[in-house]
């Protein structure tokens, strides 16, 4: 029997919605990072609540970049938080999806251990760290620049969303080739969070 060629257009959109065809939208990908329902382990790197951005260090050294939203919950010994109480050094395991666009999101985080328990928060004592370099890299986005020490390594700096103005000020007037002192927390051999400039 000859259908009409509407009809046609109406069974043909009907079946590819039961195949599911990519173009009526994203399939979940089950596999590999931020595919549905993985889990991204390991320690906080920074968080930057305007881009709305966090990056996770796992144990193996993989850095993976998430994004959150209003919806991303963290749990830590049953009670939910926002995502701008994280701080830099806790354990966590974040939930990991993609958004329409590939890039990989999370909905969940649960702390593991906190900065605190594993001995890398402020708690841990009021010695700062001192350090001076060539600056290489600005990064205004993610908040964090990167200079070249004088033993001639690179070392990335991060900056705090909630940092006093005078240091997001001059921050925010850096350049490459600029020379700095400045003075923080080293939370390891190539990472320093900042607290001021010299």
């Amino acid at each position: 029997m000859r259908l009409p060629k509407r009809v046609w257009a109406i069974l043909s959109v009907a079946l590819l919605g039961f195949t599911g065809c990519p173009a009526l939208g994203p399939l979940e990908n089950p596999g590999g990072i931020g595919g549905i329902n993985n889990d991204v382990i390991g320690e906080v790197q920074f968080i930057d609540n305007r881009t709305r951005e966090l990056e996770i260090r796992t144990d193996s050294g993989r850095r993976s970049v998430l994004r959150f939203d209003n919806n991303t919950q963290v749990t830590y010994r049953q009670r939910t938080y926002p995502v701008s109480n994280l701080e830099r050094g806790d354990y966590v395991a974040a939930r990991v999806q993609q958004d329409r666009d590939g890039r990989s999101f999370t909905t969940s985080i649960s702390v593991r251990e906190t900065a605190q328990d594993r001995g890398m928060g402020a708690s841990s004592g009021n010695r700062l760290d001192r350090t001076e370099g060539r600056v290489e890299y600005v990064d205004l986005r993610r908040g964090l620049f990167e200079i070249r020490d004088r033993r001639n390594r690179v070392v990335v700096v991060s900056v705090a969303h909630n940092a006093p103005r005078a240091v997001t000020d001059r921050f925010n007037r850096l350049r490459s080739g600029d020379y700095v002192r400045i003075e923080g927390r080293t939370t390891n051999s190539d990472r320093f969070d900042l607290e001021l400039f010299l």
